[in-house]
């Protein structure tokens, strides 16, 4: 599976299509891109999804950004679809600030991923 870097971003980032899914509801959001971060932590989605698909709060907790500020914020429960591959029971961070979805480590390194800067794909092998 092969997914284009997005050219909206200077320089071009890597960005996989997939999809939400609340394990308490069965309601999906998506496909939609997401952005690959190798150097984040979790996984990142903006709250106004995961209330759309009514996902579980697992916990709440303190986060630190890249910058070193700390806040508080909420984990969800969902299940991460990337084609026909379900990733089940990943915590996401639920972001009240920003409108981008992150695919951090803990969803990556579930996956056998090639980032392939100079042809600016992704591939995946599921």
């Amino acid at each position: 599976m092969k997914f284009d870097y997005s050219r909206s971003y200077y320089p071009p980032i890597p960005v996989i299509e997939i999809s939400l899914i609340s394990v308490a509801e069965s309601l999906r959001v998506g496909p939609m891109p997401a952005l690959v971060d190798t150097g984040a932590d979790g996984t990142v989605a903006p709250v106004a999804l995961l209330r759309q698909i009514q996902a579980p709060v697992t916990v709440e907790m303190m986060v630190r950004g890249q910058w070193g500020e700390s806040r508080p914020v909420l984990l969800y429960l969902v299940d991460v679809q990337i084609g026909d591959v379900v990733l089940p029971g990943v915590e996401v961070v639920g972001d009240d600030v920003g409108d981008e979805l992150i695919l951090g480590r803990d969803v990556l390194n579930r996956l056998n991923m090639r980032l392939n800067g100079p042809q600016e794909m992704v591939e995946l092998r599921l």
